[in-house]
This record gives structure tokens, C-alpha cells and sequence, in this order.
């Protein structure tokens, strides 16, 4: 089981694009998938499971926000977690057996208040915050029974993504090779660092990219050859992901159920997002291995490899 997170302190870089698409793909290809939709917009939720689902889930108070606010309160149990779970997601197929979505709410604004008075409850504010962290285990705990969870997150730090980065195995940061994308990737990554999460970045992402750009073509191989001003990216993918008409008209909500990924993305789309999550399935890999080599009191010689950069 992995969870990642797909974040940037920039905005309009792509996340949520990359977010559902990948875990299409993984759910595509086998792998039991989880998208947690972290981001007050709610777009990840309202592409893969249509807007009247959406506006319903919304109404029953079954959504993300509804979640944390129950695991706020001492009789939460790990059995309701279930209940905020909407299976089947995608219009692929008329839904991909393998992938399940918890929709966003508008309302996870107000998480932070509610968060705020849920110790109001408690003797002490260290009492809450244990219970919260227990339910956080919990929360942990039984996500274990999907291969990847992917989290499509807010451009912030607000109170739910540092829940996730808390419980994160890594997080992979699309970002446009541009100055104002790369700030935003470089903000985060120090934020993650000084907060001492223990999540590792499992690499750059570059995305939305215009073959005809000079800039772009420059940045993308400055960063693949270590150029000194590129040096603290974390390690980019080598695949990456251009700006293509194909991939936005892929998460327009239609009437069409493509019968496939690649139906869905077109094949030279479709066989972009696969070579990705290869890639992504390898740095996650490599990073279990050195967590167990960790743990087990075998530690390797130092090296650079994707699943250990941190900037």
C-alpha cells in the first residue's frame, strides 16, 4: 500500500489532470485504487463520479469534510470509514471496478474551525490531540487494504493536506517548467522539511509542457542534467506530460463510456500516463525497500536515488 499525494503551493499546473489519470490508470491496469479528493474544489470528485452524485454524496453528508468532522468525536469508529467511500468511479466502463473515490465538499473550509472548537469537549487540548491522532492511525491503518491512494490537494498547506502529509508514504509535485511552478514546488518541499514530515518526494512531474517552448525544453533538460540553479529539484520523471487538447478533452463530463484507459486518453496519451505510473510503481518500490533495509538495521552506502530526494 502507498499513499501519495499530488501537490504544489502553485496553482493550475495540472495536479488534479495527473491525479485522476493516474489513478485511472492504476485502477485500469489492476491495482485497487483509492482517490481521496482533498481539494475544496471538488473537481477531481465531480469528474469521475458526474455532478449529481456529487451534489448527493454533498446532501448525505458523506464526503471528506463529513469524515474528519466525525473523527473528531471520541466515539468514531474504524467501521464508518466505509460509509464515506463511493466505488466504481470513472466513466470508463460505466466505472472501473478497481477505483473508489472520497468526493471533496466545499464545506472542508470550515475543517479548521470545526477542529478548533472539537476540543472544546476535552480537559485538556493534548487529550484531543491524542484522540485525533489515534483516529489518524486508524484512518491509516485502514487504507492498507488498497495498493495506492492517491490525494489530489489543494495549491496550500491547509489543515487536511498536513493530515495527509502526515500519514503519506511520498508525494510527487506536477509542475510546469516554468520559474513561478518550480518556486511553488520549491516552497513546498521546504515547508515539508521544516514542519519534519516524514514523507519523501518521489520526484518532480513536469506537466502541461509545449514541445515548441525553448524555455520549457531548457528547464526539462537543465533538471535532467543536474544544471546548478536545478539542483534541489527533486528527481523529475522522465516521462512527461505535454499540453495536449486530448488530455483536457479526456476529463470533460460527457455521455461517452470509453470502453478503456486508452479509448479515454487516446493511445499516445494513454501510453504516456502508463509509462508514468511504471515509473511511479518503481520509486515507490524503491522506497518500501529502503524503509524495510531501515527498520531490519541494513543500511546501503548513500545514494542518490529517485524515492530518497528531498529538496
Amino acid at each position: 500500500m502507498a499513499v501519495i499525494l499530488f501537490t504544489n503551493l502553485k496553482g493550475g499546473v495540472a495536479k488534479t489532470t495527473n491525479a485522476i489519470a493516474v489513478a485511472e490508470c492504476l485502477a485500469s491496469s489492476g491495482k485497487l485504487t483509492l482517490l481521496i479528493d482533498a481539494d475544496h474544489q471538488c473537481t477531481a470528485s465531480e469528474l469521475l463520479l458526474g455532478e449529481q452524485a456529487l451534489i448527493e454524496l454533498d446532501r448525505k453528508k458523506r464526503t471528506l469534510h463529513d469524515l474528519l468532522s466525525e473523527m473528531l468525536k471520541p466515539e468514531f469508529e474504524a467501521k464508518q470509514f466505509d460509509a464515506y467511500v463511493r466505488p466504481s468511479a470513472s466513466n470508463i466502463g460505466g466505472g472501473i471496478e478497481d477505483l473508489s473515490v472520497i468526493p471533496c465538499s466545499v464545506r472542508i473550509d470550515d475543517f479548521q474551525t470545526n477542529y478548533a472548537k472539537g476540543g472544546h469537549g476535552f480537559h485538556t487540548w493534548q487529550d484531543f490531540r491524542k484522540l485525533f491522532d489515534a483516529n489518524r492511525r486508524q484512518f491509516r491503518r485502514w487504507l492498507k487494504q488498497f495498493a495506492y491512494v492517491i490525494v489530489d490537494c489543494p495549491p496550500s498547506l491547509s489543515l487536511q493536506v498536513k493530515l495527509f502529509l502526515g500519514i503519506a508514504d511520498g508525494y510527487v509535485v506536477p509542475c510546469q517548467p516554468n520559474r513561478l511552478s518550480i518556486r511553488g514546488l520549491l516552497w513546498l518541499s521546504d515547508r515539508i522539511h521544516n514542519y519534519r514530515y516524514k514523507t519523501v518526494c518521489l520526484g518532480t512531474l513536469w506537466s502541461m509542457c509545449r514541445g515548441n517552448d525553448r524555455m520549457h525544453k531548457a528547464i526539462i533538460e537543465g533538471a535532467a542534467n543536474n544544471h546548478a540553479q536545478l539542483r534541489d529539484l527533486p528527481t523529475p520523471f522522465e516521462t512527461t506530460v505535454p499540453l495536449a487538447a486530448n488530455i483536457a478533452h479526456a476529463g470533460e463530463l460527457t455521455d461517452k463510456q470509453p470502453k478503456t484507459f486508452r479509448a479515454k486518453y487516446g493511445t499516445e496519451f494513454g501510453r504516456i500516463y502508463e509509462q508514468i505510473c511504471e515509473e511511479l510503481m518503481e520509486r515507490v518500490e524503491a522506497l518500501e525497500s529502503e524503509r524495510a533495509e531501515e527498520r531490519g538495521g541494513r543500511r546501503q552506502p548513500q545514494r542518490k536515488s529517485p524515492a530518497s530526494v528531498t529538496a
